[in-house]
């Protein structure tokens, strides 16, 4: 399975699992055990997909090895070749390849931290903020009870950051043109997710009312979940832009594309890169 079909996988994967009944109860009910539990079934699957992936890219790194193989051994024929036309002897009966093979690399790890650099930036300004509270605390500048308010909604925001980027990002891809034909499936994402920013409304609530019982345990409840949720977006995008690969490499004749992390030795200059090309083709996922 692979391109679009393999990218409608993971999405009905996301869209069947968190609409089909576990939003309508677990969300609006309170009891997010459910989709918690959903959201691991979810998880195992794409650790199965990144297994399928891990799999095929030592397959490629196989290939790319015989690959060079192969052309280390037409480098050898056409010196043969040319010692043959220096002696005379006419090289007829041997044919040689007319080009060498087309190969290309892609760094979609960088890319996809480049997607996700904005709302690392806020966590790691919102942990500065933790960090902060905590010293003036000890210092003496503020009481125990303000400490702790402000404490807690700072690690609601914690959670609600990654939560907003992944909405905001999944709004982005349903409106690129890019991935036009899988818009709707896209938007049903987005709308089975939108519930949990009243999840997070609420913890700001039990924070304001100095409800340290009901806070931690609907923190405890709502941050795996979250969190695995960030992952399966994360790898949403990833199966994305390596669609988007493939038809690059395809339009422009490349053999063979290789994933920068999956090189087990690359020669950078004797290879193209189609990693701008990529961004190129979705520039809206991107902060300018």
């Amino acid at each position: 399975m692979t391109g679009k079909l393999l990218l409608l996988a993971v999405l009905l994967a996301l869209g069947t699992g968190l609409v089909g009944g576990l939003i309508g109860v677990a969300l609006f009910s309170g009891d997010t055990a459910g989709l918690e539990d959903e959201i691991q079934g979810l998880q195992d699957r794409l650790n199965s997909l990144q297994e399928t992936v891990s799999t095929t890219a030592a397959q490629v790194q196989e290939t790319a090895a015989n690959l060079a193989q192969l052309q280390g051994a037409l480098d050898g024929l056409r010196g043969e070749l040319a010692s043959l036309r220096e002696a005379g002897v006419s090289p007829a009966a041997v044919q040689t390849p007319s080009a060498a093979l087309a190969v290309a690399y892609v760094d979609l790890t960088s890319l996809v931290n480049q997607i996700f650099e904005p709302v690392q930036i806020t966590v790691d300004f919102k942990n500065q903020e933790l960090q902060d509270l905590r010293q003036r605390h000890e210092a003496g500048e503020i009481d125990d009870e303000t400490y702790q308010r402000e404490s807690l909604k700072v690690q609601v925001e914690l959670l609600a950051a990654p939560l907003n980027w992944d909405l905001t990002l999944i709004q982005k891809l349903a409106a690129s043109a890019e991935f036009a034909d899988i818009q709707d499936r896209l938007e049903e994402l987005r709308d089975s997710i939108l519930p949990l920013r009243e999840r997070l409304d609420e913890l700001t609530a039990l924070a304001d009312q100095g409800d340290i019982t009901g806070f931690l345990s609907l923190y405890q409840q709502l941050t795996p979940v979250l969190q695995q949720l960030d992952q399966l977006i994360s790898g949403v995008v990833q199966a994305m832009l390596a669609d988007v690969t493939r038809d690059i490499a395809q339009a422009q004749g490349f053999a063979l594309v290789l994933r920068t992390e999956d090189a087990l030795y690359m020669d950078e200059a004797q290879l193209a890169d189609l990693t701008q090309l990529v961004k190129a083709r979705v520039p809206e996922l991107f902060s300018p």
